[in-house]
Formats: structure tokens, C-alpha cells, sequence
């Protein structure tokens, strides 16, 4: 005598209830999402804190590093010279100008502002993250 199974698969599930989630499945959920996002944006602050401090180090040793090179290259000596004998000066300006751009210390200043330029925008996303941490504070505590 043959079993007929194809109707008892059916009958099988038809007895079984669905599986129900937990009351508080949500809630949890959402309270494991915002604490993940939390250590992302702590992490994100660290990171850019020291890229803030190392750009801002930058930015002091090669403001000195060029001051001391303006010095050394006689830029200041060249740039008096159009105060103290601007009749001899603007007579040769082509050449005033040019003795002044070569001894300008172009790769300090260059290193100075590209550490500038960095250490605003590393601040501007510390601020920003830490506005974003500072509000979503007291969501993660409910």
C-alpha cells in the first residue's frame, strides 16, 4: 500500500505556527545600530584630532623653517630696497621683481599653506562630527 507524500509535507506545515521575534527585537536593533555609529564617530574625532595637531605642527615648523629662509635669501633686503631706493627699483622693476620671486622660499610656503588648507578642513570635520556626536548623545542613553 502505498503512502501518499505529497499531502504530508503540506499537512506538516499546516500545523506549524510562524515563529514570532521577540517584544523588544526593535528596539534593540536600533539601540546596536546607534552604538556602532557612536565608535564609527569616535573614531572619526581621533583621527582627525591628530590630523588637526600633526597639520598644525606642520604649519608652525615651516612658517619658522621660511621665515629663517626669507632671511637667509636676502628677501628682506631686496623687498627694503623698494622703500629705501624706489627710484633705482622701479627703473628695473622686471629685475626688482624677479630677484624677489627667486629668492622667495617657495617650498616652505608651499608645505606652510598645504598644512594650512589641511588643518582648517580636519577642524571643520572635527566640529562638524562633534556636533553630530554631542546631539545623537542622548538617543543612545533612552
Amino acid at each position: 500500500m502505498p503512502r501518499d507524500t505529497r499531502r504530508t509535507p503540506k499537512k506538516i506545515f499546516e500545523k506549524l505556527e510562524a515563529p514570532q521575534p521577540p517584544a523588544d527585537l526593535v528596539q534593540k536593533t536600533l539601540q546596536r545600530i546607534m552604538a556602532r555609529e557612536r565608535k564609527i564617530l569616535m573614531a572619526k574625532l581621533a583621527g582627525l584630532g591628530s590630523l588637526f595637531a600633526a597639520s598644525l605642527a606642520l604649519v608652525v615648523t615651516q612658517m619658522s623653517a621660511a621665515a629663517a629662509q626669507l632671511a637667509q635669501s636676502g628677501f628682506f633686503q631686496f623687498g627694503s630696497l623698494f622703500f629705501s631706493d624706489f627710484g633705482a627699483a622701479a627703473a628695473n622693476l622686471p629685475d626688482f621683481f624677479l630677484s624677489l620671486f627667486e629668492s622667495f622660499p617657495v617650498f616652505s610656503a608651499g608645505l606652510a599653506i598645504g598644512g594650512l588648507a589641511v588643518a582648517i578642513w580636519s577642524f571643520a570635520g572635527f566640529v562638524d562630527d562633534a556636533s553630530i556626536l554631542r546631539a545623537t548623545k542622548h538617543y543612545s542613553s533612552a
